[in-house]
């Protein structure tokens, strides 16, 4: 369908979540020219995990090729076409101190292989990367990384929407689906929203929603917090401070200058799974100072020299595989959710707007198959093995069936 066509019958998707994953699918689906309304029981987008302001992503780099490899690859230059003016920080630097100089010497050779350019990740000797970076280490330079502030992701999708298609402070009870519309109940069993094709992408609020229709999806909270330290002028730890973003296990922000005497520097972050307390955990500071020194390759007595001063804590979702979920429910047309994308939500997000699209619009269309070109940028193999591996009938596929447009995407053969 063309946007004309698609504007004029005003075809209505409803989203549930205004975080950067219901967000960036909401921007996509109006760009398109749907009728898209987002709701959110907060009173306005980005207010909780993805109310953080520093999220990095990147190329990912491994051992081998993989296909998160491919994937990861592939969302950052998506990431780095749609949201420029959400960058904070451009490129990133990873230590690389426990590799042999045989290893290092594979580097060209693994990159090469990965299909990664010179635009996308170099090698760099510790001279070079302390010129850089100011971190002496060998290591791996990602020209295209960038530092994301989700909050302003989501301003700049939700803008695309007008005022009454944003709808704040709804506190959803329960969902079901009535002469083919999905329905949206309230606290007081009112309908406050109906339209073919509800798209649920609030977290672990997902579900929630979908034990109202006996669907039992499995996701895991994973508690993440990141640490703000303020570090005195005179201290000792000054010569070390990174210029650029430097990541491994976690990342931190190049260090930035508050007062004369006195700098901030943001780390992070914890990892800690089946956990949903927002409140700050000291544990986590001290686990957060330790990374950092690690990540500079700083010694350990400078610890009592960083002193937390903030503490930014969300809740993450996760699956039992670590991919996200993102696709249709089984048996259930017009329902579909988008969640589980754990810490990698500005690179999950980016791929999985086009892919929901791509969803949309075969459901409109009445067809069993999603257009091969839906990821710009994408052979049709890779946009067939995003989808399928993000498909979430893999945790629910014998327990519910359906027919082929609303289970595994079929692709076209050319």
């Amino acid at each position: 369908m063309n946007n004309k066509v698609l504007t004029s019958i005003k075809t209505k998707v409803i989203v549930i979540g205004a975080g950067i994953a219901g967000s960036s699918i909401a921007g996509d689906l109006t760009r398109l020219g749907y009728e898209v309304h987002l709701y959110d029981k907060n009173l306005g987008p980005a207010k909780e995990t993805s109310a953080h302001e520093t999220a990095l992503a990147h190329p990912q780099v491994g051992k081998k090729i993989s296909k998160l490899q491919r994937f990861t690859q592939l969302a950052n230059q998506l990431a780095n076409q749609k949201w420029k003016k959400a960058q904070q920080v451009q490129e990133a630097f990873e230590p690389l101190r426990n590799l042999t100089s045989t290893q290092l010497g594979q580097l060209p050779e693994l990159l090469d292989e990965m299909g990664l350019t010179s635009l996308e990740a170099q090698i760099l000797t510790a001279k070079e990367a302390a010129l850089k970076t100011n971190v002496s280490a060998p290591g791996l330079w990602f020209p295209t990384a960038a530092v994301y502030s989700l909050p302003r992701v989501c301003e700049i999708e939700v803008a695309l929407l007008d005022e009454g298609q944003t709808h704040w402070n709804c506190h959803i009870k329960r969902i079901r689906q009535e002469n083919h519309l999905w329905q949206l109940i309230d606290q007081d069993e009112d309908v406050i929203g109906s339209a073919p094709i509800l798209i649920l992408a609030g977290g672990l609020h997902v579900q929630d929603l979908l034990k109202t229709i006996d669907i039992h999806l499995p996701l895991r909270p994973v508690r993440g917090q990141i640490t703000t330290f303020k570090i005195k002028t005179e201290s000792l730890l000054m010569p070390h401070l990174p210029k650029k973003a430097i990541r491994g296990d976690g990342y931190c922000m190049p260090a930035t200058r508050v007062t004369p005497q006195e700098w901030h520097w943001e780390i992070g972050s914890s990892y800690d799974e089946d956990q949903s307390d927002i409140s700050p955990w000291l544990i986590s500071d001290q686990e957060n100072a330790l990374k950092a020194m690690n990540l500079i390759g700083c010694d350990h007595t400078h610890l009592n020299e960083l002193v937390p001063v903030h503490a930014f804590v969300g809740i993450r979702s996760a699956s039992k595989d670590r991919l996200p979920l993102i696709g249709p429910i089984p048996k259930h047309p017009g329902l579909f959710v988008a969640c589980a994308y754990g810490s990698r939500g500005v690179l999950w997000s980016a791929l999985a707007a086009p892919l929901m699209t791509a969803y949309v619009d075969a459901f409109f269309a009445g067809a069993d198959r999603l257009r091969a070109g839906f990821l710009t940028g994408a052979t049709s193999t890779l946009a067939s093995e995003v989808a399928s591996a993000v498909n979430p009938g893999r945790f629910l596929r014998g327990v519910l069936a359906t027919r082929a447009s609303n289970s595994k995407p079929i692709f076209p053969v050319s």
